[in-house]
C-alpha cells in the first residue's frame, strides 16, 4: 500500500496519509466538489485499514472548512471510530486550531462529541 500525498491549493487542504499510521490534513477546505476531493482520501483511509494498523494518528489542522468539507471529515472520523470501537487499535485524533479561532475550536469540539476514540481539540503552537 502506497502512502497518499494530495498538495495544498487555495481551496483544498493539503493531505500526507502514510502507511506507517501518521494522517495529516492542513490547510483550507472549501473545494468545489468536496465528494470528489474527499473520496480518494476515504477509498485510501478503508484500504489502509483492511491491513489492521496498530496505531493511527490523525492531526487536522485546517483554518477553515466549509459545510460539505465538515460532513466529508465526519466521515473520515466515523470510520476511524469504528475501527477503534471494533479493534481497541491506538487510534487518536488532535484538532488544531489557530490562536482564538473559536469557530474551529467549538467546530473541533462538536465534532469531538460525535466519536468515542481519543480526540485532542488543542491550539496550536
Amino acid at each position: 500500500m502506497n502512502s497518499l500525498f494530495i498538495e495544498g491549493k487555495a481551496n483544498t487542504p493539503a493531505v500526507a496519509f502514510s502507511e506507517g499510521g501518521v494522517l495529516s490534513i492542513s490547510g483550507r477546505s472549501i473545494p468545489e466538489h468536496p465528494l470528489k476531493f474527499y473520496k480518494p482520501l476515504e477509498d485510501w483511509l478503508v484500504e489502509f485499514l483492511s491491513t489492521s494498523p496498530i496505531k493511527i494518528y490523525f492531526k487536522v489542522h485546517l483554518d477553515y472548512l466549509n459545510t460539505h468539507s465538515t460532513e466529508c471529515m465526519l466521515t473520515l472520523f466515523k470510520k476511524l471510530d469504528d475501527y477503534y470501537l471494533s479493534t481497541k487499535a491506538d487510534v487518536s485524533i488532535l484538532w488544531n486550531f489557530e490562536e482564538d479561532d473559536e469557530d474551529m475550536e467549538s467546530l473541533g469540539n462538536d465534532l469531538k462529541s460525535l466519536v468515542s476514540l481519543p480526540f485532542k481539540v488543542e491550539e496550536a503552537v
